[in-house]
């Protein structure tokens, strides 16, 4: 499997970069890496958060819509994966190594898709297949060996070929937030060039973000 490229470059707002030719495929759709991997570590001072945040402040709107249908997703609607941390996950300092938090929010982005009755191994049955392009993250404060976590994903947009994601980590029970993320992941077709993004999958999560029956899905 391939493995992206990191650089070390501040987030930026502007639009990912053309998709590059995928490698290899992976396991996990959501987290296929075909392009690069931009890290963003910050320093902010953290700040604790009730039980729903708002988009974070370099999100791609307030009030995204999906180009596709005019459809409005709802800011205050995520789903919610509870995690803990493991000793395999701590580094020398005694806290979660940097890279560690990445798969966390692919598993959240993994669990997402699944809980909505979307197949992923279908994807790729058909010949198709979904890679990450993009990933920002900004650190605020780290997670210790034992601690209790929660990983909160929301869909920002659908847009083309691509879905943009937008994820939030907290401390449980004090719900701290402890990182913010946003990633670019996009649909691509047999020969591993972007496709529209498959309507299965865009209408389940159109219809979850967009809805009013809760503001969030705990799991």
């Amino acid at each position: 499997m391939l493995q992206p490229s990191v650089n070390l470059a501040p987030n930026t707002r502007h639009p990912p970069h053309p998709l590059a030719r995928a490698g290899a495929r992976s396991p996990s759709p959501w987290s296929r890496s075909s392009c690069c991997l931009s890290v963003h570590i910050g320093r902010s001072r953290p700040r604790n958060s009730g039980a729903l945040v708002h988009a974070a402040p370099n999100s791609r709107s307030h009030e995204a819509i999906s180009t596709k249908t005019n459809t409005k997703l709802r800011v205050d609607k995520f789903y919610e994966l509870e995690m803990s941390v493991c000793d395999c996950e701590v580094d020398k300092y005694g806290v979660v190594n940097n890279v560690v938090y990445a798969r966390y929010i692919d598993q959240a982005r993994e669990e997402l898709v699944t809980s909505l009755g979307f197949s992923t191994s279908s994807v790729a049955c058909t010949g198709n297949a979904m890679a990450l392009s993009e990933l920002n993250l900004k650190y605020l404060t780290p997670l210790k060996r034992g601690d209790r976590f929660v990983v909160k994903v929301r869909i920002a947009e659908i847009k083309g070929a691509r879905i943009y994601v937008e994820h939030f980590i907290e401390t449980l029970p004090d719900r701290k937030l402890v990182l913010e993320a946003t990633a670019t992941v996009a649909c691509l077709d047999r020969e591993y060039r972007p496709t529209r993004v498959f309507p299965d999958l865009s209408s389940k999560l159109l219809h979850f973000f967009s809805s009013l029956d809760g503001q969030s899905l705990m799991v």
